[in-house]
């Protein structure tokens, strides 16, 4: 086993915040728009590399997916912004997603995925907003850092660090940033 990965195994999914699990563990919620790359990081941080369903189409994650490590969860959430899903279910989610932060005990942070060739756009400013409202600690993943050369890379996250001093830099094709970001889930973990 690759000790800088972490040891995930996916426990359940729930389609609305009253069905999720009681449980003593911690949570780390991973949020952002269809296609960010939130499934992508959860394999790209596992040990075991296809435990979360990724697609080239937009919208395939559509209930709170939790993945175990230890006793603690990190919960994939349904991407925000993806037009082709229906209105019915983004009715739902507009209400499950902000009682899942405004309810939930187990929660210690909020990971933001967002495209870094197209970094926080309009519905990630508003999960931000509710976050902030509410006092939930966030962090920005700038994704998709392999599409850009590192001297534009350096320059936007310099940019959103000046207002987000949180955010930084993934990519799952750069071990070395993967690696960082198992080091920065550990650190949640074990706080």
């Amino acid at each position: 086993m690759n000790l800088s990965l972490l040891n995930l195994k996916f426990e359940i999914s729930h389609a609305t915040y009253d069905q999720l699990h009681d449980h003593d563990g911690i949570e780390i919620a991973f949020v952002g728009a269809s296609n960010a790359g939130k499934s992508s990081a959860i394999n790209a941080i596992s040990s075991n590399k296809k435990i979360a369903k990724t697609s080239k189409k937009p919208g395939k994650t559509k209930l709170f997916n939790f993945f175990q490590t230890g006793v603690d969860y990190i919960v994939d959430f349904p991407g925000y912004g993806y037009s082709k899903t229906s209105k019915k279910q983004q009715d739902e989610w507009a209400i499950e997603i902000p009682k899942y932060f405004q309810k939930r005990n187990n929660l210690v942070a909020a990971i933001i995925f967002t495209d870094i060739r197209h970094p926080l756009r309009p519905s990630d400013l508003q999960m931000i907003n509710m976050l902030e409202s509410l006092g939930v600690n966030y962090f920005i993943a700038l994704t998709k850092a392999d599409k850009l050369n590192d001297s534009s890379v350096s320059d936007i996250l310099n940019t959103i660090q000046e207002d987000y001093p949180n955010a930084f830099s993934f990519s799952i094709k750069k071990p070395m940033l993967v690696s960082s970001f198992v080091k920065t889930i550990n650190e949640l973990l074990s706080s």
